[in-house]
């Protein structure tokens, strides 16, 4: 049960659970230029395409473009690899964090997106796994992080094929919030193996953010935290003084 908000309050809780599980943008080749490199100029030409919200193009690149932004809000600094020759990946690009000091590369990660509504089995993170072979020149070797987005939250089976992965890997369930009506994402639920801590995600946390939403309904959200505080990819911590708290 997510506890009450008074007016435009928000509760901040961070769970510490960053260290361990349970705590140069690139693109692939293509002989064509994209006909969208965003969710607002997907959907126009979705429209203007006649594309019906219903089909798997239309599901799966939406979602994809939803993840790209909605990521950019923990730090992510994506673009959408498209086609049919993307190798099992999804989005490319890096992964910034507080505990990377300034002087050194952000973390580089591959993603891949699952729009599937239907229950997500431990198989999806071999699959992962499996499409670091046909990662582009600049993104293999052991020090990329493999992310896996999806709509559901990660069952028991997938938390221990994270953790057993001898890849860095992380999971995120991202739940679009809109459709068409273009409301936007949030990340509900974030871990990740001890791979990705020793990159350079060792003490991050991960916190659930409760803020006021809509018919007095309370929303949930996954923020991350450095050094007891919400933290921010602009570098800002907590937002206004007195509209968050840490416990």
């Amino acid at each position: 049960m997510l506890p009450q908000s008074a007016g435009n309050r928000s509760r901040t809780t961070f769970t510490g659970i960053g260290r361990k599980l349970y705590s140069a943008k690139t693109s692939f080749s293509s002989s064509t230029p994209p006909s969208h490199t965003s969710l607002p100029t997907f959907l126009a030409y979705a429209r203007s395409a006649s594309l019906s919200p219903k089909s798997a193009v239309y599901t799966g690149t939406y979602y994809e473009y939803l993840c790209l932004s909605t990521l950019s809000h923990l730090g992510f600094s994506l673009s959408r690899t498209g086609g049919r020759s993307d190798q099992g990946i999804d989005l490319i690009g890096t992964w910034s964090l507080p505990s990377i000091p300034p002087s050194h590369p952000p973390l580089k990660c591959l993603i891949q997106c699952k729009a599937s509504k239907s229950k997500i089995t431990p198989d999806v993170v071999r699959e992962l796994e499996g499409s670091f072979a046909g990662a582009p020149a600049g993104f293999t070797g052991e020090e990329v992080v493999g992310v896996l987005c999806a709509k559901r939250e990660a069952t028991k089976g997938v938390r221990e094929a994270v953790r057993r992965s001898k890849r860095p890997v992380v999971w995120v369930m991202l739940e679009d919030l809109g459709g068409e009506e273009g409301k936007g994402g949030k990340v509900r639920q974030m871990l990740w193996n001890q791979r990705v801590s020793d990159l350079g995600a060792e003490g991050v946390g991960v916190g659930v953010k409760y803020s006021p939403g809509e018919k007095e309904r309370v929303e949930k959200e996954v923020v991350l935290s450095w050094r007891g505080e919400m933290w921010e990819p602009d570098g800002s911590s907590g937002g206004e003084k007195d509209d968050s708290k840490v416990d």
